[in-house]
């Protein structure tokens, strides 16, 4: 038997990266899972490569609020019900202050906060007595890096609604909690616009402030969802655990 046998899991950002390892994983565990895809076109590569990682993907750009409306109705029309939420997809504009634009700050707060929000709010309707809700800040959301200021803000609110979405669910039963990755090895990383020789100095630099002196994989992160998820957690509401390697403890 799986651990997640007969429920049924929602993961936005589950076509890569931490996402995609968590449907993986999800659906091992006998999950039905359904995930998004920000476009036709997103969608339809998603099915065609990893398409064996979960059981449905649907068409929905998370930061557009009637996006999630339709969504989160699709599913529930379809499903019944959903178990599991993992709020997981997000954008890291890395900028210098001077350069920023308001389109990033749009886009960054639109996606990573407004995304979390809202798509609880659709859920909500179909959200099973003690469902685990799941978001993904980030250990930015603590440290003072330059270059931050808008991605770090945003998981700062995500961090701030992991408690007050708890406190609005948790008569229904409904846990939410926060995952904080440090650094992962995911596509996110090669999509940030630096020169290859600037990027490899970044990330030998991030390494050596990681106490274990690595990255995390993206498979680290699906088995603290996987702990989540089910009633191995079910005395933990409203918490952030950091899977950083130490970075922000050590």
């Amino acid at each position: 038997m799986g651990k997640l046998d007969g429920k049924v899991a929602v993961i936005t950002g589950g076509n890569s990266g931490m996402g995609l390892a968590t449907a993986r994983l999800f659906k091992q565990e006998g999950a039905t899972v359904i995930v998004n895809a920000r476009n036709a076109e997103r969608l339809e590569e998603s099915q065609s490569l990893i398409g064996d990682a979960f059981n449905e993907i649907l068409i929905a750009d998370v930061g557009k609020v009637s996006d999630l409306d339709r969504f989160f109705k699709q599913i529930g029309e379809t499903y019944k019900k959903i178990d599991v939420l993992f709020l997981n997809a997000g954008v890291a504009p890395i900028t210098p202050l001077e350069m920023l634009t308001e389109e990033q700050f749009d886009r960054a707060f639109s996606i990573n906060v407004k995304g979390i929000l809202f798509g609880v709010q659709k859920a909500r309707l179909y959200l099973s007595d003690g469902a685990s809700i799941i978001l993904t800040t980030s250990v930015n959301n603590k440290l003072g890096q330059g270059g931050n200021s808008v991605y770090a803000a945003t998981k700062a609110a995500a961090r701030s609604l992991a408690r007050t979405l708890s406190a609005e669910l948790v008569d229904k039963g409904i846990r939410v909690n926060a995952i904080s990755p440090g650094p992962i090895d995911t596509p996110l990383v090669q999509k940030l616009g630096l020169p290859d020789e600037v990027l490899q100095q970044a990330i030998a630099g991030i390494e050596q402030q990681v106490a274990m002196g690595r990255w995390g994989k993206p498979e680290e992160i699906a088995q603290v969802a996987l702990f989540f998820a089910t009633d191995a957690s079910s005395y933990v509401i409203g918490t952030e655990l950091e899977v950083d390697g130490g970075m922000t403890t050590l």
